[in-house]
């Protein structure tokens, strides 16, 4: 756990994404939640000591399953993310199937039945607090400022801690893995990497990868443009869905950690290229093709 500023705790180095404690006079409140059952005990019992009062609030920032299902092993407290996660979780009856199958078969592929077991059977609890935009609370001596940027998925947000300077950004700025695409808006992607940079916070959490500063930002949207680029290339070309998928350009734009197993990876290709389709089809809507 790595101490950014007076109020405000981060981790980065549970399996899939970034988590955060802000230390209020009411409480704790977490960003985001480790998926991983033995991750959220180990967080739970590192940040114990930073409040007498407990946890008080949770703040999901995204819909996917690498910031909501650890939401399911913490007990008691309020859970606030956007109306779009509320939507989601209550379609799937707080199962989320698709999200919890790859932490449970990458869990399998690495050995750990147990908590694949036990991730497969949690329900994941829909928010109490809700927003469609943006929302701020209040939580002496901090304000959250709470806001959908969208880009990354349509209910991606970000929290902004303005007394401390810190930005948690969840998956609208990574810095790590190859980012997933699959549901994303690339033009509106970009458009909240520019919004961030005009905030210029002090410090950026990042959905995946290491604690850092606007370099994050602009590091990702520049591999966005440059990816976009090629595909407007590929589009022009006569190119159909099905080739620009497996056109070798953009080779160089994938990477996966291959020590996180076999179905890890191969998950990881078929999502890179579930997300190529979401950026042809943009592609194509924007050249009128």
């Amino acid at each position: 756990m790595r101490q950014l500023s007076k109020h405000v705790y981060a981790e980065t180095g549970y399996d899939w994404a970034n988590v955060g404690a802000v230390v209020t006079d009411e409480g704790l409140v977490l960003i985001d939640c480790p998926v991983r059952p033995s991750n959220s005990q180990h967080w739970q019992n590192e940040i114990r000591p930073l409040s007498a009062k407990g946890i008080k609030y949770i703040i999901g920032t995204d819909y996917h399953g690498d910031h909501t299902t650890g939401s399911a092993f913490v007990e008691g407290p309020t859970f606030i993310a956007p109306q779009r996660v509320f939507d989601e979780i209550s379609r799937t009856a707080g199962k989320h199937p698709f999200a919890k199958a790859l932490f449970v078969n990458t869990l399998r592929d690495q050995g750990h039945t147990r908590e694949a077991d036990e991730i497969e059977a949690a329900v994941v609890p829909a928010p109490q607090i809700c927003f469609e935009e943006s929302m701020i609370l209040h939580l002496p001596p901090l304000t959250f400022e709470i806001r959908r940027l969208g880009g990354h998925s349509p209910a991606c947000s970000v929290v902004y801690v303005p007394e401390e300077g810190v930005l948690f950004s969840s998956d609208v700025a990574m810095d790590s893995p190859t980012p997933g695409m699959r549901d994303a808006n690339v033009k509106q992607w970009i458009a909240a990497l520019d919004w961030i940079e005009k905030l210029n916070p002090g410090r950026i959490v990042p959905g995946h990868g290491e604690i850092g500063g606007l370099e994050i930002v602009r590091k990702l949207r520049s591999y966005l443009q440059e990816l976009s680029g090629v595909m407007e290339k590929v589009v022009r070309a006569g190119r159909s869905m099905e080739e620009a998928v497996r056109d070798p350009s953009f080779d160089r734009f994938f990477w996966a950690d291959a020590s996180k197993g076999a179905f890890w990876a191969q998950e990881r290709r078929e999502t890179f290229q579930k997300g190529l389709e979401t950026v042809y089809k943009e592609a194509r809507a924007a050249l009128a093709v």
